[in-house]
């Protein structure tokens, strides 16, 4: 019986790192792979830390004579993506690069500094097939940046800059006094 519980314990875990990093990621199919695209975290806040991340799969991994990662993806495949992020009328070209010098896994460093949907034009290469896939947070398979008011806790409450500027220009003319003497 401890034997099963462990087992299934462990299925769970495996699980939890290979399956839910994606579940808030759009799928595709391009090819012969399968490409997973998101955001790294979910959900993506405002100012914070985050960036695009891709995972990429086989159609048919197992069998295939091919050496594979723990996703299913061949080793010895060579991957050229970038990522073009828009926002409004901005736009940026970052290179998604293998994720701890793993394949089938790719990332982009990018702090959204405003909340709404952004989207993201993959492009590249994999091995072969050309990729230019295009994914939108407004589609709601992956979220749409939400602002950090959302989370913030406690409240750092709203800020009185002319009381900050007076506080200055009082300091300011003590120091002068204090220099003067």
């Amino acid at each position: 019986m401890k034997v099963r519980v462990v087992i299934a314990f462990t299925l769970v875990i495996v699980l939890a790192l290979f399956v839910f990093p994606v579940a808030a990621h759009e799928g595709r199919e391009v090819g012969d792979y399968l490409l997973y695209f998101g955001w790294r975290n979910e959900p993506a806040y405002a100012g914070l830390f985050n960036g695009p991340e891709v995972f990429i799969e086989m159609h048919h991994a197992e069998g295939d004579g091919a050496e594979h990662n723990e996703a299913g993806f061949p080793e010895d495949i060579p991957v050229s993506l970038q990522a073009e992020v828009t926002f409004g009328s901005e736009t940026l070209i970052i290179p998604l690069e293998a994720a701890f010098g793993t394949t089938g896994h790719y990332l982009a460093d990018v702090i959204p500094t405003l909340p709404g949907d952004y989207t993201f034009r993959v492009f590249g290469t994999i091995g072969d097939i050309e990729v230019d896939e295009t994914f939108t947070s407004a589609d709601g398979e992956f979220s749409s940046v939400l602002p950090t008011s959302d989370v913030l806790f406690p409240s750092a409450g709203a800020v009185d800059v002319a009381a900050l500027l007076a506080r200055i220009e009082a300091l300011e003319l003590r120091l002068a006094e204090i220099e003067g003497s």
